[in-house]
């Protein structure tokens, strides 16, 4: 990002960051792109429902009530765990409920599709919790290059374009709240880049 654009941004009010920080972070990204493949990727809108919700619920609500809960009793910072290691055990949280989401999926049968993106999302969750040792990578950079990936693997690289400047303004956003460092946002850009093709790649690899 330009120097003078950065500036302009930290110099004035950061409401929007905030605003933007919030309403596009990664449980509701990730929530909302599920929902939608699970419509395509099902039998009916029930079974739509019932496995988008169960994502939505292990991967996205409840560590998110987790934090909520910490920060309600002073154990954490707020709500975006401005400390590595106060992502530890969210990030835990999340893992093991999407090991339980790709069980129930493989159990009643669900598409592929949605068993190939829980699988992608363990991998992806266990890649940041581990690199969180080392680094406060950005969740939210991740968040949006996995979907941007992903969607590019299921549709083609056009439907994925509408993502790219929600990306650029979430970027924009955490980089004017001073969240991550620019080092920490390509972290998580490249992690959620590169994981969807990698696995697939090795998923490929393995059946041949």
């Amino acid at each position: 990002m330009p120097a003078a654009l950065r500036h302009q941004v930290e110099a004035g009010d950061k409401l929007w960051a905030h605003f933007i920080s919030l309403f596009i972070s990664p449980p509701v990204v990730w929530a909302i792109w599920i929902l939608l493949i699970a419509q395509q990727f099902s039998s009916g809108p029930l079974e739509a429902t019932f496995f988008a919700s169960l994502f939505a619920l292990t991967i996205c609500v409840l560590p998110m009530a987790f934090v909520g809960y910490m920060v309600k009793i002073g154990r954490i910072s707020d709500m975006h765990m401005r400390h590595s290691h106060e992502r530890y055990i969210p990030y835990s949280i999340a893992i093991v409920g999407c090991l339980l989401t790709e069980l129930i999926y493989l159990h009643f049968g669900a598409s592929p599709v949605l068993v190939l993106v829980a699988l992608v999302t363990i991998v992806e969750l266990t890649i940041m919790l581990i690199g969180t040792f080392f680094s406060h990578i950005s969740l939210h950079a991740m968040a949006m290059t996995s979907i941007i990936s992903a969607t590019t693997i299921v549709y083609g690289f056009n439907k994925s374009l509408v993502f790219i400047p929600v990306l650029l303004l979430v970027i924009l956003a955490r980089l004017a709240l001073r969240r991550h460092t620019a080092w920490q946002i390509v972290l998580g850009a490249l992690i959620g880049t590169c994981t969807p093709l990698v696995v697939i790649a090795g998923l490929s690899l393995a059946i041949t």
